[in-house]
């Protein structure tokens, strides 16, 4: 197992956060103010296909994925 590493964690922490806010705005004005409420886990989450919140919800997805792999490596 590799030795945990703290900046990396950070960072890693740091590019979900902006993803996730990023996402968060998108939803927002595409749906509203209660958007990632209702559609945080269905399809229209994910935007469709070319739009900027396609594009927010593959970055974010992305972010949790390397965020859980060194966290997961810390640990």
């Amino acid at each position: 197992m590799a030795l945990p590493d703290p900046t990396r964690l950070a960072l890693t922490e740091a590019a979900l956060a902006s993803a996730d806010s990023l996402w968060r705005e998108e939803m927002h004005w595409a749906y509203g103010p209660d958007a990632v409420l209702v559609y945080g886990y269905a399809p229209e989450g994910q935007g469709g296909l070319g739009t900027s919140l396609r594009r927010s919800y593959e970055a974010r997805r992305v972010a949790v994925v390397l965020w859980r792999r060194e966290r997961h490596r810390a640990v």
